[in-house]
């Protein structure tokens, strides 16, 4: 048995009071000062003590698999100015004798009884141990099965998934647009259309979404707007020249554009206002299938950081990062720990990291800050089933889940997948 140790103290009667003073009855001849238990795995966890509400609980949850050890332990600490009692029987509970706390994990709890040692005033205490249901560190996928029919048949090889307010948008086979509304996590409805207004060399993958209007490039070099992912119209203010799309901003939107035979850093702020060019390309820099991520920094400045296909073969993946849109800063790393080669890679920044992953959807790299990498082990996966498929979609939302659309090899269906990292929820 481990050496006990006190837990739970606080100032004053070591206890935490909550709620206002003069609403709370605090009796100290019937009062719970200390509580707690040996320890799960190896720590030792503190349980605070709600003297308004006479509760006793554990503000960090123990670890999935807990109850296992819950069914059998040691109370290490109870120090309470009375005579502890528990059961219908109110019988006297001793410090350090193993006991069965699995009635109190999440809810209901178990009741203890404090009796004064004058024996005229009794107080009950309810005890509490809060368990995680799920794993913090696991990336839990759900898979979305409700699909219509023919997405579930989609065989395509540019396709472009986007949150676009309360709906998640699926931009595929050159000319379906899969629209759901995803706000309600209990039930998805989706709506299946014919985009129209598109020309046959519009790139679907290249479409982004620029305070509520979506933008998208034609290889010829033209500018498309929609506001609803069905109807398009050529934008001619933005149309000419331009080479790919880079990344939104909360108040710019990115691009590069061919002028006069040279490829320019260029954005705007609205649709009708023009391009302002800014600083030529590096020789290196991706312009074709770029995935791009704008994330808050520490400082609280918008950054954005991008990965795309360039023209030269590399045995990495380079990402390229900026503050201001005009000047990139190349990612690189002279050690070992590079991003490795991906073909149609995509770059999501969640949860603080970065994560990058491409066709074949096999491995998945992480970064803390863009430039070391490494694959990701544990529990952060990719569900198994998506392994070994060329074609797919993947972003990000405001409510912490990752969407993966996956294109279904000759004779699959197509699948869509919400993942999340159990701790965020």
């Amino acid at each position: 048995m481990a050496i006990a140790c006190l837990l739970g103290l606080c100032i004053g009667f070591g206890a935490c009071v909550k709620g206002n003073d003069e609403d709370a009855e605090v009796n100290v001849s019937t009062i719970v000062t200390a509580f707690g238990i040996d320890t799960i795995y190896g720590t030792y966890y503190t349980f605070s003590i709600d003297q308004l509400n006479h509760t006793i609980f554990n503000e960090d949850s123990l670890p999935i698999g807990s109850e296992d050890l819950l069914d059998t332990i040691a109370i290490t600490t109870f120090t309470a100015s009375g005579y502890i009692t528990s059961g219908l029987l109110d019988s006297v509970v001793v410090v350090g004798n193993d006991a069965d706390l699995t009635p109190a994990i999440n809810k209901p709890g178990i009741i203890f009884k404090i009796i004064s040692t004058d024996g005229s005033r009794a107080q009950e205490y309810t005890l509490q141990v809060n368990v995680h249901k799920t794993d913090p560190e696991e990336l839990s996928w759900k898979n979305i099965d409700n699909l219509p029919t023919v997405l579930q048949s989609a065989k395509s090889t540019d396709q472009k998934m986007l949150r676009k307010g309360d709906d998640l948008l699926m931009l595929l086979n050159k000319n379906m647009l899969v629209r759901g509304e995803v706000s309600n996590r209990l039930s998805y409805t989706w709506d299946t259309y014919t985009m129209q207004g598109l020309p046959d060399d519009a790139l679907l993958h290249s479409t982004l979404c620029y305070q509520d209007l979506l933008y998208m490039i034609t290889e010829s070099g033209d500018v498309y707007n929609s506001d609803d992912g069905e109807l398009w119209q050529k934008n001619e203010t933005l149309s000419g020249g331009v080479q790919t799309l880079l990344a939104a901003y909360s108040n710019k939107l990115l691009a590069v554009r061919d002028v006069e035979d040279e490829n320019l850093f260029c954005l705007t702020t609205a649709p009708d206002e023009p391009w302002t060019n800014g600083e030529p390309l590096e020789n290196n820099f991706p312009t074709k299938r770029v995935s791009s991520s704008v994330f808050i920094s520490d400082t609280g400045v918008e950054r954005a950081i991008l990965v795309g296909k360039t023209d030269f073969i590399t045995e990495k993946t380079l990402p390229w990062m900026t503050i201001d849109g005009d000047d990139w800063a190349a990612m690189s790393t002279a050690t070992d720990y590079y991003c490795p080669f991906f073909a149609n890679p995509t770059i999501i920044y969640y949860d603080d990291f970065f994560y990058v992953v491409g066709s074949g959807l096999e491995e998945l790299y992480e970064s803390i800050g863009g430039i070391v990498w490494g694959k990701t082990v544990g529990k952060f996966q990719l569900p198994e089933s998506v392994s070994g498929h060329e074609y797919y979609a993947l972003t990000t939302d405001d409510e912490n889940f990752i969407w993966l659309l996956v294109i279904g090899n000759d004779g699959e269906e197509t699948q869509l997948w919400r993942g999340r990292l159990n701790e965020l929820n």
